[in-house]
């Protein structure tokens, strides 16, 4: 099922979706009727109290996860109902993850770490490591290329992150509070990075966050409260 003309610039997109989970023989439903659209090259910030369902959310849009119900649809394709095979596939190929924690491989040098989801692609180990070069190298980080992360700064460390989750040229990002184990000032540089990139590559990014300030500097802020995305003001 591809998208209608009018969602050509409408990269996610998710409709009705619902989350119930069970436990105990008792059931918690986190989502009721969520829908959600983000845009070609529009930064979204999602905000709410610790437990509302953010990071929930986010793994049910990354494909991490299945909803209980409801679409969830990727570049106009709809991928809430895929196989698991065709999930991992289009995650790899449409999806790049940043987590608040970087989550690097620590006996791999930077560029082996962002050269890693090619290979798994099916890249050679050496056009892998070249394109890895060069999109650190645009992130400033041409200087610890061979550098694990126990020798790169926590900034650093999520820079590479950023360039791990870009490496396949993905058309959605989605972020879990990217800059939250990070100081004011590593925090403003690494969001003003990742800030540049999406703009560059158009693509669309769905941004976790409890900073405020990083959040209305985004193209819209939306609130998750009670099981529904509201405006935030």
């Amino acid at each position: 099922m591809n998208s209608s003309p009018l969602d050509l610039d409408v990269l996610l997109k998710v409709e009705k979706l619902e989350k119930t989970f069970v436990q105990a023989q008792q059931s918690l439903t986190i989502f009721k009727s969520l829908s959600l659209k983000v845009d070609k090259g529009e930064l979204v910030a999602l905000v709410g109290q610790s437990g509302s369902g953010k990071s929930t959310l986010l793994q049910l849009a990354g494909l991490l996860d299945k909803p209980s119900s409801g679409l969830i649809q990727i570049d106009g394709h709809v991928a809430s109902c895929l196989r698991e095979k065709e999930r991992t596939a289009m995650r790899l190929s449409t999806i790049g993850f940043i987590y608040q924690f970087h989550h690097l491989l620590p006996e791999f040098s930077a560029v082996e770490n962002v050269a890693i989801p090619q290979i798994i692609a099916g890249v050679s180990k050496s056009d892998a490591k070249e394109k890895a070069s060069i999109i650190l190298r645009q992130l400033g980080l041409g200087k610890r290329l061979d550098h694990r992360p126990a020798r790169l700064s926590g900034g650093e460390q999520q820079r590479v992150a950023i360039a791990r989750a870009l490496v396949n040229d993905p058309v959605l990002l989605l972020a879990d509070e990217p800059t939250g184990n990070l100081d004011p000032g590593t925090s403003e540089a690494v969001f003003e990075m990742l800030l540049e990139q999406v703009r560059e590559r158009e693509i669309g990014a769905l941004i976790a966050t409890h900073n405020i300030g990083l959040a209305d500097r985004m193209d819209r802020a939306l609130e998750l409260k009670n099981g529904r995305l509201v405006p935030f003001d």
